[in-house]
């Protein structure tokens, strides 16, 4: 399970900062336990994220066996998606 504390500071640096691969880079560092993955918005279909930004969305991600699937179901979370926006 991802603490929600966690998913409001991704957000966070996510809208400073921008949706990119060295932003992804950073969380990665800062959470090494948390698998992230970043794609534009308009490349999923997909009912409502965890988090909605200006810059990005923010989509859970269970990783348990083996195979990465977007979930709502937060306490199996182990990643989460960046979704940019598209200006």
């Amino acid at each position: 399970m991802i603490d929600a504390a966690v998913i409001d500071e991704v957000l966070a640096l996510v809208e400073a900062e921008g949706a990119s691969l060295p932003v992804i880079a950073k969380l990665r560092e800062r959470w090494n336990d948390v698998h992230f993955t970043l794609c534009m918005e308009d490349e999923l279909c997909l009912e409502k994220p965890v988090r909605e930004g200006s810059v990005a969305n923010i989509y859970l991600i269970n990783g348990h066996n083996h195979c990465a699937t977007i979930t709502d179901h937060e306490p199996s979370a182990t990643g989460l998606l960046i979704a940019e926006l598209s200006e």
